[in-house]
């Protein structure tokens, strides 16, 4: 554990190198994307982990408002997943399989760049 605190840009970079890193406190809860402080218990102590990038959905909404922010044809699927080692993320749900997504659904996160000039987004694929 220590005060150097995983940067959002560092976790977009490690993302681009197929890694997802995570910050977990001495009370071994895990927050990702980075924060300045446990989401649990705020603590300030917080050590990188790497994370296996599994999880299952806990929440989705399909999306069908275009955004000028977010180049993706609608409609698509937005999930809020929980991480096995703890925490949550909120992605793009990866529609490319024929597996119908329900709550529960196991997932792999992956981060996918759609613009080379910003930072890569988080898609979910299902397992």
């Amino acid at each position: 554990m220590g005060n150097d605190i995983l940067t959002i840009e560092s976790f977009y970079k490690n993302g681009r190198e197929g890694k997802l890193i995570g910050l977990e406190c001495e009370s071994k809860h895990v927050s990702v994307p980075p924060r300045k402080s446990c989401r649990v218990c705020g603590s300030h102590l917080l050590g990188e982990i790497e994370l296996s990038g599994l999880g299952e959905v806990i929440s989705y909404t399909e999306i069908f408002v275009k955004s000028k922010e977010f180049p993706l044809d609608t409609p698509y699927l937005l999930a809020l997943v929980h991480l096995e080692e703890g925490g949550s993320l909120i992605g793009v749900v990866d529609t490319n399989s024929n597996s119908e997504l329900t709550y529960g659904t196991k997932v792999r996160v992956e981060f996918r760049t759609l613009d080379e000039k910003e930072w890569p987004r988080i898609f979910f694929r299902i397992i």
